[in-house]
């Protein structure tokens, strides 16, 4: 007779970026952990994110987010001093700082008003400061914002980073794993079903499973809770770095990476799961990417892709405890889910193991869209 599967103290369901850190950071509290992916760990938005860390850049309203972010960001050195040591990757983190750039003085000092109760406040600048500190920057480009405590990471780098490091601390990464429903038991958590019919055991259940979330049955949000927002984004390649920091222009976004290459992003369409790359979008990116830095007329087009953000209708995470004990959410981060990928598992792991979290999660609660 086989013997029924012992069960794991968590269970993750979801191998991206979320559901990596998220078991990382338990693994290194002693739990055993299996992540269940459903494609390849990392395949998803993960992987194909642009890396932007713009704690400032992307707060620039007062709102709960404001406090997630910059506490991520705060986490962000350790955090890959961490993963280098345990793994020797370089992940790409620099602290370079980002500009939003405009065509007029009058935008940028708009701009700058809009986002001056920040602390540090962020700076204006005008054509002759954007050039000295970016000089490819074109022509139409007269003034923009410094935003000098932002940085980037390169998601790639980054998750390849995550997923060994967990492997090396025991976490089990199983893929092809297609989730079903959460198990309950005593109206509790105790494990996740497969469409294979089998049962996976667990204390704890964690769901970070992206656009696929409300995919799973059980987990207590409405079906629409959670939906998929299709970034498409264009990378080109220079014989040397054109830029050092992330660009924000009128209508694309620029992130260089060390060796020359440069990430021009992105769409955001509501159009399912469907992944394409199409051709206006190609066109509209590239000719925004030119009027930033008109010298990437003569790159290299290196390759196109589109990926998938789960997009919630407040635009706020979704990290914490579900109705059903044991039963926690990290999911929702839309276009941030790079930036709060630390202080989600730090979120994560302290209600796992009964602490208080760093950070008041009322906002961010799964069950404001159950």
């Amino acid at each position: 007779m086989k013997r029924p599967r012992a069960p794991q103290d968590v269970v993750n369901v979801g191998g991206g970026m979320m559901g990596s850190a998220c078991a990382w950071e338990l693994a290194q509290r002693g739990r055993r952990v299996i992540v269940l992916e459903r494609s390849v760990p990392g395949a998803e938005a993960s992987s194909a994110a642009a890396g932007i860390l713009g704690a400032q850049l992307e707060t620039q309203k007062r709102g709960p987010l404001v406090e997630l972010a910059r506490e991520s960001l705060k986490l962000y050195p350790g955090w890959v001093r961490s993963l280098g040591k345990a793994t020797g990757i370089d992940t790409g983190f620099r602290e370079c700082g980002a500009l939003e750039v405009t065509r007029t003085l009058a935008e940028a000092r708009r701009a700058a008003k809009q986002v001056a109760w920040q602390k540090p406040a962020p700076r204006l600048l005008g054509r002759k400061a954007l050039l000295s500190r970016e000089p490819a920057l074109g022509p139409r480009i007269t003034a923009g914002v410094a935003f000098d405590g932002d940085a980037k990471v390169d998601p790639r780098a980054l998750f390849r980073a995550l997923h060994i490091a967990a492997a090396r601390s025991g976490v089990e990464f199983r893929s092809g794993a297609y989730v079903r429903r959460v198990v309950t038991t005593d109206g509790r958590a105790s494990g996740v079903a497969l469409d294979d019919g089998s049962v996976i055991p667990a204390r704890d259940v964690i769901v970070a499973a992206g656009s696929w979330t409300t995919l799973v049955e059980g987990i207590g949000i409405a079906p629409g809770a959670v939906v998929p927002a299709r970034g498409q984004i264009v990378e080109l390649e220079t014989p040397e770095p054109l830029l050092t920091s992330v660009v924000v222009g009128p209508r694309a976004y620029l992130v260089p990476r060390d060796d020359g290459r440069v990430l021009i992003g992105s769409t955001m369409e509501f159009v399912g799961y469907r992944r394409e790359v199409t051709a206006g979008a190609v066109r509209d990116l590239l000719d925004a990417a030119l009027e930033l830095v008109p010298a990437l007329a003569t790159a290299t087009l290196r390759q196109t892709w589109s990926s998938f953000r789960p997009y919630t209708q407040d635009q706020l995470p979704l990290i914490g405890a579900t109705p059903t004990p044991h039963l926690w959410l990290a999911s929702g981060h839309h276009r941030n889910g790079i930036l709060l990928a630390p202080v989600t598992a730090s979120l994560i792991t302290a209600l796992v193991l009964g602490k208080k979290p760093r950070v008041a999660l009322e906002p961010f609660a799964p069950a404001r869209v159950g």
